[in-house]
C-alpha cells in the first residue's frame, strides 16, 4: 500500500492521519472494526459509524469521521459540551478534537478536494 499525504502509517501498522503536535496530537487510523482515535485521552474506538455507500474510498471514510469530528469540535467551542455535536464523542475526545480543530479541518479540506477530483491517495 502507498500513502500519500496527509496519509501515514501510524503506530498500530494501519492507514491513518494525524493532526495537531506534541500533546495535543491526535492519530486517526483505520482498523478493520472501525476507527481508532489515539490521542491526550488515551485510546478511543469508533465502530458505530456507518459509512455510505457511497463512501467507496479509504480516503471518503476518512473524510466522513473528520466532518464529524470537526462537527463536534465547533459545537464544543460554542456551548461546551451542552452544543448539539458535541456529545458524537466521550467529553474527553470533544475537548481534544477541538484544541486541534483548525488542523482538523485543513486536512479534511485536503482530503475532501481529493474525493471531490477522485484523486487517490492511497494506492495498492
Amino acid at each position: 500500500m502507498k500513502l500519500s499525504a496527509p496519509f501515514l502509517i501510524s503506530s498500530r501498522l494501519l492507514p491513518a492521519v494525524s493532526v495537531g503536535k506534541g500533546e495535543e496530537q491526535i492519530t486517526v487510523s483505520l482498523s478493520p472494526s472501525g476507527f481508532i482515535l489515539d490521542g491526550p485521552f488515551g485510546e478511543h474506538e469508533v465502530t458505530g459509524l456507518r459509512l455510505s455507500p457511497f463512501c467507496k474510498s479509504i480516503e471518503s471514510a476518512f473524510e466522513t469521521l473528520l466532518s464529524f469530528m470537526s462537527a463536534a469540535a465547533e459545537s464544543f467551542r460554542y456551548k461546551g459540551m451542552d452544543g448539539e455535536n458535541a456529545d458524537l464523542f466521550p467529553a474527553p475526545v470533544t475537548e481534544a478534537i477541538a484544541q486541534v480543530s483548525s488542523e482538523l479541518e485543513s486536512v479534511w479540506f485536503e482530503l475532501h478536494c481529493a474525493v471531490e477530483s477522485e484523486e487517490s491517495l492511497v494506492t495498492e
